[in-house]
């Protein structure tokens, strides 16, 4: 496999110390050969209200509230009068410019009900929690500390992870032409070639634009994709070159955002699913011109997808198999509010 490497790219690629090192820079770029899968988050016997509230399973608290800080530059979420705690013992907090989602934390907590609390009815708190938990995980890393990276991981964990996810994606997956009477290759056709055109664009573009710390392919970026129609039984994999390409742009997300992806990625099993939401939901113009429409030229032409477009997107053989065998109850309605949740929740907390 290596050996294919070099020749379709005519750059020495290294094995060393459980790393794949892509020369094709005056910036090595690396990308570990093996890590842990997903949210690494675990209870723990921290004193804080999450980890109660996952053990108890009930409401012990009366009234919650919001408190902003001017000093530290916060709002920090309350329960009668203390500030809530994440699953690592930290305060729960989100920036000064965030005041509609500190009042929708809040609202979060005030409105669960009194009996058989589940921790999934706090999508919101979760995302929060998680930021802020990595934000400090990072911190102690960086110091030399790796207790906490242990218990939950890194940013760095999160980026490497759902680039797999690009490997396996939903939607670069295409079905045999005589599945479902040739009507689910087709709405394919009609809703995963446009997707992949268009974040080809997408990352040709962002690779031009570092074009001194990246390698722009020739011809620009090509995302492979799997053709059960011609392609058999085989895995599907990115070069080496787009992965360096999407693992930079990674590295350029807020923190926050970085969260907001991975609930996204883990919850539709598709990274361009997730890209699309991230994409579609943030509000900052300087974001949205940096990171997120970079390849637009103006907000009228701007990508953008519903979150209800992008469960279709992410579950359509799914929705494919309800249709032909009918729905299985608590299970397919269970799913999809899941999903309307989870990806609700991520879109929320990049606003």
């Amino acid at each position: 496999m290596l050996s294919g490497l070099r020749t379709v790219y005519r750059r020495p690629v290294v094995v060393r110390s459980g790393l794949l090192i892509l020369k094709a820079t005056a910036t090595t770029l690396t990308i570990p050969v093996e890590h842990s899968f997903g949210d690494k988050t675990i209870e723990n016997n921290e004193q804080t209200e999450s980890n109660r509230l996952s053990k108890t399973m009930t409401k012990f608290w009366e009234k919650v509230g919001v408190n902003h800080s001017k000093e530290k530059g916060h709002y920090e979420i309350q329960l009668d009068g203390k500030t809530l705690k994440t699953p690592m013992g930290h305060p729960l907090s989100v920036p000064s410019n965030q005041k509609q989602l500190a009042y929708l934390l809040a609202h979060e907590w005030a409105n669960l009900p009194d009996l058989k609390v589940k921790t999934h009815q706090l999508p919101l708190t979760s995302l929060a929690a998680r930021t802020v938990d990595l934000k400090h995980s990072a911190a102690d890393a960086a110091n030399g500390s790796e207790e906490a990276a242990a218990k939950i991981g890194t940013p760095d964990d999160i980026r490497y992870n759902l680039l797999r996810y690009l490997d396996t994606d939903t939607c670069l997956i295409m079905a045999a032409n005589d599945e479902y009477s040739g009507k689910l290759r087709k709405k394919q056709d009609d809703l995963y070639l446009p997707l992949k055109k268009e974040f080809e664009d997408f990352f040709t573009e962002y690779a031009k634009s570092h074009s001194d710390e990246l390698l722009v392919p020739e011809g620009g970026v090509t995302l492979e994709h799997l053709d059960c129609e011609t392609d058999g039984l085989r895995g599907n994999q990115q070069s080496l070159a787009t992965q360096a390409i999407v693992l930079h742009w990674l590295k350029s997300l807020p923190l926050a955002h970085l969260v907001a992806l991975e609930r996204a990625v883990l919850t539709s099993k598709s990274f361009l699913a997730g890209a699309s939401l991230l994409r579609s939901s943030c509000c900052d113009p300087t974001l949205l011109k940096e990171l997120y429409q970079f390849n637009k030229n103006s907000p009228e032409d701007y990508f953008h997808r519903t979150v209800r477009e992008i469960v279709e997107m992410a579950n359509l053989e799914t929705i494919f198999q309800t249709e032909e065998w009918g729905e299985v109850e608590d299970t397919h309605d269970v799913d999809a509010e899941d999903w309307l949740r989870n990806l609700t929740a991520a879109t929320l907390i990049t606003k």
